[in-house]
């Protein structure tokens, strides 16, 4: 319950701290937009609605549409490669005032360590950050992770207010073979009635229903309006999802109808700095509904009120007496754009820049919290990287553009000296997996087309969901130093060509997230992007596209530090193939 003080306000015998006047808001209750009206605010919380209470202090909204502030319903932060702090500062400014994350990168790579270190490093921030559980460390049996996670380790976080529920169960075939360890943990949140996400791509028919009755309730991997639609009809909420590399939203807005938007959410999942920057957060989202004709209050309906029922976030998601005053204000006559960000009722950024305000309610935040170093790699040597010719035909990864589903192809390989090689010719380059967390020495080794790249070699920590280090190149000399350069900076992005460093990005927590500003950060990402318009790549980052080469629960074809996993057949086949 609210302080009974909250209560006085309400009643007018106290007075209020402010009131936005002359302003009109949004209403999801009855489906409007109404005002002119002004809205009344005490210790946080809206208090009053035309009521003409006593205020301190009164601002004039100038004919502004009110609305709570925006959410982004399922996000992975460590993609931003910034810690929250930072994450806040790209995106609060945008009017996200809540994100559900979760933690499963830092997880997969530090464990329960890395969810505390989660927890502690969000504290006390404008963006109010809750967190899923994860479900799936590690996210199959078919890589290395950092560290496992049982439902034993999970129990505490039941605990924590600002843990929601369980996050999403990628391991849907666990879930269909009656995976014990996995049935354990959604027995643990189901019965302690925390919400339970999903992640079930083209899941469809008998296993979509023994998917769902196993208590999962939501997706964010609808890819076309039919996916979304049968998901919807099976009683799960959907999320549609505005990332980088996957952008299911504008596929999905033929399902967005008056009969299903309350269902419905918007996320972001793996979301670079530079396309937060460049086209926005989740306000971009909701432009680009409008564009596609769906109504500004179903997409705010998505944005901002669909999430906080889903998770149960009974102070936020609408105007109401007793809500949060989160608030953003923009002109509802013209394509969307936020003007101010209202964090408990103080106007905390306008026109996308912080004011004064935010400085001087947020400045006592202390440093980030320490976290160990995660880059272990077995000293190798050149060698290591070689693929001796068999004498057969190769699998490929066909990567596509847009998308974190990957093809699969049976090529003849390029052979040198008994040695299979990259091809740059025929956009075929060679792909490793090298275990990074406990410096085993476990190496996948494959071939990728779909990149583009013409020479060097590009690598990474930032590799789905285990995060082990994934290079591709063309030759072993630059793939080598690739490795060892990414071992000595404590993770990252690196690109190479042969001896010589063209750019990289250090990562040192965890190596998925940096240390340095949003800005230092996009000044480095820039080098990246530089370098790939120079050599002829576009559309896509090579980066962002190689991070989900390694990720095993994303059909068709991926490579981890075991080897190729077929994901349709969900097994490890061999690089070679008889044909």
């Amino acid at each position: 319950m609210l302080p009974y003080d909250i209560v006085e306000a309400a009643l007018g015998k106290i007075s209020s701290d402010i009131c936005y006047s002359n302003c009109f808001y949004v209403d999801f209750y009855t489906n409007s937009i109404r005002g002119p009206a002004s809205i009344t605010i005490y210790k946080g919380y809206i208090v009053g609605i035309n009521e003409n209470l006593p205020t301190k202090q009164r601002i004039d909204l100038d004919g502004l549409c009110v609305c709570p502030g925006l959410v982004d319903a399922h996000v992975h932060i460590e993609s931003s490669l910034v810690h929250p702090r930072e994450f806040c500062n790209l995106v609060t400014p945008h009017g996200t005032l809540t994100a559900i994350a979760d933690p499963h990168e830092i997880a997969n790579v530090l464990g329960y360590d890395g969810i505390h270190w989660m927890l502690k490093a969000s504290e006390g921030i404008p963006l109010e950050v809750f967190f899923m559980a994860p479900s799936c460390v590690p996210a199959t049996s078919f890589d290395t992770a950092g560290a496992s996670l049982y439902a034993s380790d999970l129990a505490p976080f039941t605990r924590e207010p600002r843990v929601l529920g369980l996050g999403e169960v990628m391991n849907y075939p666990g879930i269909l073979s009656g995976d014990l360890q996995l049935r354990d943990k959604l027995s643990l949140f189901w019965e302690n009635g925390k919400v339970i996400d999903g992640h079930s791509p083209g899941l469809s028919g008998k296993e979509l229903s023994a998917y769902v009755i196993s208590g999962i309730r939501s997706d964010h991997e609808a890819t076309t309006p039919e996916e979304a639609l049968e998901k919807l009809s099976k009683g799960m909420w959907i999320m549609a999802r505005f990332g980088s590399s996957a952008r299911d939203l504008e596929h999905l807005v033929p399902a967005m109808s008056h009969d299903t938007v309350h269902r419905m959410m918007l996320c972001t999942d793996d979301r670079h700095p530079h396309d937060i920057v460049r086209e926005g957060h989740i306000d971009a989202a909701v432009r680009i509904l409008q564009e596609h004709g769906i109504p500004l209050i179903d997409a705010l309906r998505m944005a901002a009120h669909n999430p906080s029922i889903y998770f149960g976030l009974r102070r936020s998601g609408s105007i109401a007496p007793g809500y949060k005053a989160n608030l953003i204000a923009f002109n509802h006559n013209e394509l969307f754009s936020v003007e101010k960000v209202i964090k408990e009722g103080t106007i905390i950024a306008e026109q996308g820049k912080k004011t004064s305000a935010w400085t001087e309610l947020f400045s006592s935040v202390g440093p980030l919290p320490r976290v160990r170093d995660s880059v272990n790699v077995k000293w190798l040597d050149e060698s290591a990287f070689t693929i001796p010719f068999t004498g057969k035909k190769i699998r490929v990864i066909d990567a596509v553009p847009g998308s974190i589903v990957t093809g699969k192809s049976i090529l003849e390989p390029s052979v040198e000296n008994g040695l299979c090689v990259a091809d740059p010719e025929r956009d075929l380059l060679k792909l490793f997996v090298i275990e990074r967390h406990g410096g085993t020495g476990s190496i996948g080794k494959g071939f990728i087309r779909g990149l583009g790249l013409k020479h060097g070699a590009i690598g990474s920590t930032v590799s789905h969901d285990s995060h082990n280090i994934i290079v591709a190149g063309t030759d072993d000399s630059s793939i080598f130093k690739a490795v060892k350069r990414l071992n000595a900076i404590k993770g990252g992005y690196v690109i190479t060509d042969r001896d010589t460093i063209i750019a990289e990005l250090p990562l040192p927590i965890a190596g998925l997230m940096s240390d340095r500003s949003i800005s230092d950060v996009l000044a480095s990402l820039e080098k990246f992007s530089l370098y790939f318009e120079q050599e002829g790549i576009q559309n896509v980052s090579p980066l962002m596209l190689l991070s989900f080469m390694a990720l095993p629960v994303i059909p068709s074809l991926k490579l981890t530090d075991q080897g190729l996993v077929d994901v349709e057949s969900f097994k490890l086949v061999d690089l070679f193939v008889e044909e």
